[in-house]
């Protein structure tokens, strides 16, 4: 009869300790996917969320020497069609491809992931438009129109969550709570689609030059 409750104790022990585990792990995962302490992040902070006459465009110039406007056009086209992925539920396609002008234009749309764990999965989807004007060696590309679509009935423009004026505080020291994440994620996320067609473009006139 002892050793049957023993083994019984052993058995609720055991019980009890992966019951603790399956707790602790998404909770683990959470925590690591917190933004840190807004005083350790002044790249958050006043003047990252670039705004031209009221509204948020993200902007970045590449330099590529000797490659022809028409050339550039057309990588920034193949880039544009190319972000297209159903799998990773992400549509991007050209709009406008204006030889007049040099721009070439693309509207977007993926996942903003805010935090992603065992039992949680909060993210939204981000709107936007790609604007590149390109001329010989040279691409200005900006981030324009910038939307959310959150939990199937909450919309927002950037204006409304990411600007200076309504995600700081009064002295432009701290990330107000309630944009802390769309601003946070939103800065990342430009400067990884910059990053990305930078190397984009490195990749395809490196070739060219081989």
């Amino acid at each position: 009869m002892r050793t049957q409750l023993l083994f019984i104790c052993k058995k609720m022990k055991r019980s009890i300790t992966n019951l603790l585990l399956m707790i602790a792990v998404p909770l683990v995962c959470m925590v690591s996917n917190l933004p840190a302490q807004n005083d350790d992040l002044p790249v958050y902070l006043k003047g990252a969320v670039p705004v031209e006459d009221g509204k948020v465009v993200f902007r970045e110039s590449f330099s590529v020497p000797d490659i022809s406007r028409d050339s550039l056009m057309n990588l920034t086209r193949e880039w544009i069609n190319g972000r297209e992925n159903q799998e990773e539920e992400r549509s991007s396609r050209m709009l406008i491809f204006d030889d007049e002008k040099g721009s070439v234009v693309g509207g977007c749309r993926e996942k903003l992931v805010f935090r992603s764990a065992l039992l949680l999965l909060d993210q939204a989807d981000i709107n936007y438009y790609v604007h590149a004007t390109c001329t010989p060696g040279a691409v200005d590309m900006a981030i324009i129109r910038i939307r959310y679509d959150y939990d199937d009935d909450e919309r927002y423009t950037a204006e409304e969550i990411i600007a200076d004026e309504v995600s700081l505080d009064k002295d432009g020291q701290k990330i107000l709570k309630s944009s802390e994440k769309w601003r946070m994620k939103t800065i990342d996320f430009t400067k990884n689609l910059f990053r990305d067609y930078r190397n984009f473009l490195f990749r395809k006139t490196q070739k060219g030059t081989e």
